[in-house]
């Protein structure tokens, strides 16, 4: 989009604009008080705007400018009226004016240089000093006289009847919003009635309940409603407000939005204006009298349109500033509607709102912890009876529902592999001849030894490059998958080789006995360079160390013995078959397809370089905001991240599309929440990944993630409250020891222990307690419950200064190259709690703690927890200018590798153990043995 040239007030106009304040505050104070408070207020909204500027180099340089310049005259004239008991007042705003002087001549000299610049507006100049006389504000003596001409604002038509707004604002320029917070209703309405001529794409966002906003809300195709109830979910969570990013919302959002208004939010980054409304929060303000609401602020004292007090700041903070990806950043600051739905309808009537019916509820298929009957349809219909409202319909629904209420139900339906159908395989399961291109995943079956049966699919001729989405085919052979309870034995019978889940983990098995030959090492000992396209190194170093993943290249490739066979063997496409191309969040398998290919080109160019083109071209154009479709340096951890998520997504088996659904299984009633403070730690643990499996399942999932509680403590009233994660990255501190010089070092152990630690919760970081409904000093502890069988590990090396800028810390961490990784001692042990304060009648015994998770499936969580290293990426330099690097374990042949150095395409064999460990190491691959 295009954008237009704003006109800015000079500095001449803003001045009389302060000066005819100035007389009527000074006029209408009956005391010096008075005074003090109206300079309060106005170095409050003046600080507001210059941290905005910080921020992000921009901010509401006029209302900036008239705050400071209104302070400072307010300020001179009480100065006049000086007393011994406003000495200390008056001294301390003196101060406060000083100290943001500095700031305020950077505010003066963007106006002025606007002005040289010929962008003021010569209009404005004539009339600047009759504004605030002429736009109905002033009192005219007559209070009759001042609501008419307040009425002349906007001349509209009556309500109801097709409004035509004539205001002057014929010609919106959407670039002038992100120098001011509020927008009014007639400039919203130009902005989207003029949005095709114009190119600008507005997103709204409805801050209220859902009943409010299905009621009514305005009437737009962008348009997102955000409940208030995630942003104080988020507040209250155990990772704390600060600590959580826009993508803690988006994952809030994924559970409760209808899926073109996630899609909407999750584009956010790709409109030109996000506005945000509730119902009337807000000023009505004349566009061009835009400084008159001032003076009612401070005469009427009025709190509420302080920024401090904008209902909507916690949510700007995390779409605008509190970014995971830089990508996700939006174009502009967010500006809020004034007067709100509310006074959108009064000014443009019943044609401007519309209302929403709320999405028919679909009757829960059977899930892993469900009370209906294994055999019941899994399928999906909708329940409607045209007769009854739809309150009641879905109050119908949901108390019909198969998803257990409490934590009694679910030890009920644990007792037998029929009632909790628990498995780790990904079946696709499709009647004979069917040309439907739709598999339904088995859910997960329950089993103590976790050994279960992954299946591969039908062959298929294997391509050189694949790009495309994959095509899903039927079985050409019917199989059958029979599960005894007493043995917990699992078979199947296949034309096609299989792979065998052992400890719940995917590995290969031949086809059979008579054909069984030794496991190649080829996929453990190939080695490709990569080729740097300009920056491309932050991806490169990633690549190297999944490509040496062997439960990703063994999954993809399960026949694979030599490069030979990659483009000859049956096996190389039966991984399509768990590509999940219902899933709105994946990329219907454009991620995956083009990362095997990537393998397999990798494979082909064993002893030389490949150039991943085409792998990089794919990424780019799949990354959020392009971030990795340009050639600038990024961060490996978030292009990890992206992989990561994209492939777990591509072969999730475990979607459920309706919001209402996602609920049920992830929301906690107040019930849940209290027995999750009082359960062993193991057992809230194997509860809570249970929850989580009914959404996310799939090899990523199965290999990659583990799980982290993080529980807040209110010091002042004891309440705690607990929170289980999954992570497939484990980021962890480095500590800073007293007195740190660049030649110390710490060791992994002492960022696990930081990590682990208890942390003190004060000043800006205090948790709001929901029983002390305040912000209140707490305490914060994260401990490790479940160990992942390929453990990524990150060092936080970059830190933001409070001046916004990033430090890297070079520190030397110490870690285990070719010795063993142990962290048993992280695991909870059997009679863990995590509340100290929990009485003695509530302590579930460990002799009962451990009969019931006895009867829930291990999933990989049994001792020890021992790690080998297979992979070291390095960073180099700054965040800006830096370099990426890897270390790969590779198994030795003929040419005895061992550890390799991967420069992008240059590549240096058998390195020693004291060059892997070095200090540049950022991130580490870890697999357990």
């Amino acid at each position: 989009m295009t954008e237009e040239p704003v006109h800015f007030k000079a500095p001449a106009e803003l001045d009389s604009v302060s000066n005819t304040l100035l007389r009527e505050l000074v006029s209408a104070a009956s005391s010096i008080s008075k005074l003090i408070k109206h300079q309060v207020v106005l170095l409050e909204l003046y600080s507001h705007e210059a941290k905005k500027l910080e921020r992000i180099g921009y901010c509401d340089y006029e209302l900036a400018y008239v705050c400071y310049t209104l302070a400072s005259l307010l300020h001179t004239s009480s100065e006049r009226l000086l007393s011994e008991k406003t000495e200390d007042f008056i001294r301390s705003i003196k101060q406060a004016l000083v100290k943001k002087k500095e700031s305020f001549e950077t505010i003066k000299s963007f106006l002025e240089h606007k002005e040289r610049a010929g962008f003021s507006s010569s209009a404005s100049l004539a009339s600047s000093s009759s504004n605030l006389a002429s736009n109905g504000s002033a009192k005219t003596g007559d209070p009759l006289l001042d609501r008419f001409n307040s009425l002349k604002v906007s001349s509209v038509s009556p309500q109801g009847t097709g409004h035509s707004i004539s205001s002057n604002v014929n010609s919106v320029v959407v670039d002038s919003f992100k120098f001011k917070e509020a927008i009014t209703a007639p400039e919203l309405h130009s902005l989207i009635q003029n949005g095709a001529s114009s190119k600008a794409k507005v997103l709204l966002i409805d801050f209220r309940a859902s009943k409010d906003f299905n009621h009514n809300h305005i009437k737009h195709t962008d348009v997102v409603n955000i409940e208030p109830s995630h942003i104080t979910a988020i507040q209250n969570s155990s990772k704390g407000f600060q600590a959580s990013t826009d993508q803690d919302l988006e994952e809030r959002l994924k559970l409760h939005l209808p899926q073109d208004q996630f899609s909407h939010f999750q584009n956010r980054y790709k409109y030109d204006l996000v506005v945000i409304y509730n119902l009337k929060y807000g000023p009505n303000i004349d566009p061009l009298h835009r400084f008159s609401y001032l003076k009612d602020i401070l005469l009427n004292e009025d709190s509420s349109s302080l920024p401090t007090n904008n209902p909507f700041n916690n949510l700007v903070e995390l779409i605008m500033f509190k970014n995971k990806y830089i990508s996700s950043k939006l174009k502009r600051h967010p500006c809020y509607l004034t007067g709100g739905v509310f006074n959108w309808h009064q000014l443009l009537g019943d044609n401007s709102i519309t209302r929403t019916q709320p999405a028919q509820v679909l009757t829960r298929p059977e899930a892993s912890l469900s009370k209906g009957s294994p055999n019941s349809s899994r399928r999906s219909s909708y329940v409607h009876n045209p007769g009854e409202g739809n309150s009641n319909n879905t109050s119908a629904i949901r108390s019909s529902s198969p998803y257990l209420k409490n934590f009694g139900e679910y030890l009920s339906t644990a007792k037998s592999t029929d009632e909790t159908p628990i498995s780790n395989s990904f079946t696709p399961l499709m009647p004979i001849g069917s040309t439907h291109s739709k598999y339904i995943p088995a859910p997960p079956m329950k089993s103590n030894s976790s050994q279960g049966t992954y299946r591969n699919g039908i062959s298929e001729s294997s391509t050189s490059t694949i790009t495309s989405p994959p095509q899903q085919q039927p079985p050409v052979v019917k199989r059958t998958l029979s599960i005894s309870n007493r043995s917990n034995s699992v078979s199947s019978v296949s034309s096609h080789p299989s792979q065998v889940v052992s400890n719940g983990s995917l590995s290969h098995t031949p086809k059979s006995s008579a054909t069984k030959q030794p496991q190649s090492k080829f996929l453990d000992s190939y080695v490709t360079g990569l080729v740097n396209m300009g920056n491309t190194c932050y991806m490169n170093c990633v690549l190297q160390c999944l490509a040496a993943t062997p439960q990703l290249t063994k999954f993809f490739f399960p026949e694979i013995s030599d490069s030979a066979s990659v483009s000859n063997t049956s096996g190389l496409q039966s991984y399509r078959q768990h590509i999940n191309v219902n899933n709105k969040l994946g990329s219907k398998g454009i991620l995956t397809t083009n990362f095997v290919t990537l393998l397999a080109n990798m494979f082909n160019n064993n002893g030389s370089s490949f150039c991943p083109t085409n792998f990089k071209k794919v990424m780019g154009s799949l990354s959020p905001g392009g971030q990795f479709a340009t050639f600038d340096q990024q961060d490996c951890i978030e292009f990890l991240n992206f992989i990561l998520d994209g492939l777990h997504e591509d072969l999730n088996q475990m979607v459920i599309a309706n919001a209402e659904e996602k609920k049920a299984i992830t929301e906690l009633t107040p019930e849940q929440e209290r027995t999750r403070e009082v359960l062993p730690v193991r057992l809230a643990s194997t509860i809570e990944w249970e929850r989580y499996l009914k959404l996310n399942f799939s090899i990523i999932v199965d290999y990659f993630q583990g799980q982290y509680l993080s529980q807040l403590r209110c010091l002042e009233c004891g309440l705690s409250s607990t929170t289980y994660n999954a992570f497939s990255i484990l980021s962890l501190p480095i500590p800073e020891k007293l007195g740190y010089s660049s030649s110390q070092s710490v060791s992994l152990n002492d960022c696990l222990q930081e990590f682990t630690a208890t942390e003190l919760l004060d000043d800006n970081n205090k948790w709001h307690c929901p029983r002390c409904k305040k912000f209140t000093k707490s305490t914060k502890k994260i401990t490790i419950t479940r160990l992942p069988q390929v453990l990524i590990i990150h060092f936080k090396r970059f830190r933001m200064t409070p001046t916004g800028y990033f430090n890297k810390l070079d520190t030397f961490v110490k870690y285990p190259v070719n010795e063993t990784l142990d962290l048993t001692s992280y695991w909870p042990k059997v009679g863990t709690s995590v509340n100290s304060n929990i009485k003695e009648s509530e302590l579930v015994p460990k002799e009962k703690e451990e009969q019931i998770l006895a009867t829930l499936p291990t999933r990989n969580q049994q001792p020890a927890f021992r790690y080998k290293l297979y992979g070291v990426a390095n960073h180099f330099g700054n965040l800006t200018t830096g370099h990426y690097t890897s270390y790969v374990h590779k198994e030795n042949d003929k040419k005895s590798k061992g550890w390799c150095y991967f420069d992008d395409a240059k590549i240096t064999y058998n390195c020693k153990e004291s060059q892997v460990l070095n200090k540049n190491a950022y991130c580490l691959f870890y697999q357990r043995i």
